[in-house]
């Protein structure tokens, strides 16, 4: 049975070899076009801008498109600044069912009436917009570098300067709306946008097309804002007051995803984070999902003492994990690195669905989230006793063995805390590779098991012979050094009771003092008899040495315990003792120790009249 199982088990895995990419997507880069671009018209449009104190910003863009052509159309256009492509770290486009939708970065580049270029990114909709029908579409971006920090005395300010409405090559008429927030714990210095705004909030700047009507003259706008001027720009300076967070990024992370089909999920993540920002960074703030459990923190230098899981009650799918660097570990000061991991355990069942041998797991890669930038990630799904890959919803970058493993790995650069990355794998289980190992180890232990009897078996042997041979016991000496010294013991005894008695007026002084007279004298005649015995049997053999020293060394501490018991009573007659429950507990405990030095003096000369058998 080991023999097939060795052998089934080194076969060449041919389905290794078959593994085929996803199927490859046409480059859609050239397939749209401007044509009827005059007859297509943004009936609402919308930008929400939300600002982060770790250097990010993001927009989240709100289009109405009503097609006022002929025949139908399957895209549309928007554009990105050239100069902002290179700040440019991710960008999404959804339905109004949130629905995703295919966008692209085209080669298609635009000027408008200032001589300005924009890169045009092409999305795609899900069905065709037919004549006179409108569709809403949410166009999602995150940018780095367009925040600038400055820190100056117990202050960071924080100066955003970009545009205000998404440029589209389309004409824009209806409601057009732009609202800026910044987070709550910092607050709007200063803004400058034209002479037409509404006045903002603590927090919120908000801008309506309606409100620059009298000055542009027009109730629309024209491609690219044209017809809106200079004020198309903003720049709004808001401050964060005794800060405890600043710009920082993630220069590398590593994730490493096992998977074993015992029902193991085990996530490790290693950071490299650097502050880039003006200020020193005490704590360090990453999402982790709620279902995490045994969440370790370390380094080099071990575990990360002082770090707290607290729930997150605007996101019900992660908790904040908050890693407070000064407890343990020193602050992180500006253009400084740190490197730290985190590992923790995923719910199997919450993730994995089986059917027969094949396993599908479905799972969002970017478990743990954090709101800065991460330049470079890399994660590593290791999948255990893995038998082929049968489908990924998306390509890998490289697909490894290793130890009877599946690894495969995915490569990013620019993450953006808006992005996920669900996959869903499904394959096959390599039933003989998960069992070889559980075989493994109970033929380790079975092997152990087998030298382990047989050592014990050869000493019992080797025991046997020992005992075969032949040696003269002195059963005669060993009976009368039994004998003396139980007559001892019992004088002793007797002696003892002898002293209750009389304590407790049960016993005349004078016959306590005949009976201890007596058994004395009994006593040191035993002793002297005794000698001869005792230098028998300690050069008869070992063990009757060792019993007889052993014997020597009770009688000794008999005799203490005995001299602690007088002196004690002698004290308490005295008034000496503290009180009277201390002088019985002392006495309670000096009695207990003598009756078990007694019951092993009784268990030594029982081990010597063995012999006599």
């Amino acid at each position: 049975f080991l023999l097939f199982i060795g052998i089934v088990s080194f076969i060449p895995k041919y389905s290794e070899l078959s593994y085929k990419n996803q199927e490859d997507f046409e480059n859609p880069n050239f397939s749209a076009s401007l044509e009827g671009a005059e007859n297509i018209l943004i009936t609402k449009l919308g930008r929400d801008a939300i600002f982060n104190l770790y250097g990010l910003a993001s927009f989240e863009d709100t289009l109405t498109v009503k097609n006022l052509n002929n025949n139908p159309i399957t895209s549309i256009l928007i554009g990105i600044p050239h100069d902002y492509i290179k700040d440019l770290i991710f960008f999404e486009a959804t339905g109004v069912n949130k629905n995703t939708l295919m966008a692209d970065l085209s080669d298609l580049v635009m000027k408008d009436s200032f001589n300005n270029e924009f890169n045009m990114i092409i999305i795609y909709f899900e069905s065709p917009l037919l004549p006179q029908q409108e569709k809403t579409i949410k166009f999602i971006q995150s940018y780095t570098n367009l925040l600038s920090f400055q820190y100056a005395g117990d202050t960071q300010n924080i100066i955003f300067k970009s545009y205000v409405y998404p440029f589209v090559p389309y004409k824009s008429k209806g409601e057009i709306i732009a609202n800026f927030s910044i987070p709550q714990v910092a607050r709007i210095v200063d803004y400058d946008w034209g002479e037409a705004y509404s006045p903002p909030n603590e927090n919120t700047i908000y801008f309506d097309f309606d409100d620059m009507k009298g000055i542009i003259g027009d109730n629309f706008i024209e491609p690219f804002l044209e017809n809106i001027g200079i004020i198309k720009n903003i720049t709004i300076n808001f401050a964060y007051d005794n800060p405890t967070i600043t710009k920082i990024e993630a220069q590398e992370l590593t994730r490493e995803i096992f998977i074993s089909p015992w029902g193991i999920i085990k996530v490790k993540e290693e950071f490299l984070i650097e502050n880039l920002g003006a200020i020193p960074l005490y704590t360090l703030s990453i999402k982790i999902p709620v279902s995490a459990k045994n969440v370790y923190i370390f380094d080099d230098l071990g575990e990360i003492l002082g770090s707290r899981i607290e729930k997150d009650y605007f996101d019900l799918e992660h908790d904040n994990l908050n890693i407070r660097l000064w407890e343990n570990r020193i602050i992180l000061v500006p253009n400084s690195k740190f490197r730290f991991s985190i590992q923790y355990y995923l719910p199997f069942e919450k993730y994995t669905s089986f059917n027969w041998l094949q396993e599908s797991i479905k799972i969002d890669l970017l478990t743990s989230t954090y709101e800065f930038l991460c330049r470079e990630q890399t994660i590593k799904i290791t999948i255990d006793g893995c038998a082929r890959i049968n489908s990924i919803s998306e390509p890998p970058n490289a697909i490894e063995k290793s130890h009877g493993a599946t690894v495969i790995i995915y490569e990013d650069d620019y993450v953006s805390p808006l992005e996920k990355k669900e996959i869903l794998i499904t394959y096959t289980i390599d039933l003989f590779d998960l069992l070889l190992r559980p075989i493994g180890f109970m033929l380790l232990i079975a092997i152990v098991a087998s030298i382990f009897a047989l050592i014990v078996k050869t000493r019992k042997r080797k025991s046997e012979l020992t005992a075969t041979k032949k040696e003269i016991i002195p059963l005669n000496e060993i009976r009368e050094f039994c004998s003396l010294y139980e007559e001892k013991n019992a004088l002793s005894l007797e002696i003892r009771q002898a002293e209750e008695d009389a304590r407790r007026k049960k016993l005349a002084k004078k016959a306590y003092k005949n009976l201890l007279s007596k058994n004395n004298a009994k006593i040191e005649e035993i002793q002297t008899e005794i000698i001869p015995f005792k230098k028998i049997l300690i050069e008869t053999n070992e063990i009757f040495e060792n019993i007889v020293k052993k014997l020597d060394v009770l009688e000794a501490e008999r005799m203490s315990v005995k001299d602690s018991l007088n002196l004690l009573e002698s004290r308490y007659k005295r008034g000496r003792l503290p009180s009277r429950a201390a002088y019985l507990k002392l006495s309670d405990d000096f009695k207990k120790r003598r009756k078990k030095i007694d019951r092993t003096i009784d268990k030594f000369i029982q081990q010597l009249r063995s012999y006599l058998l």
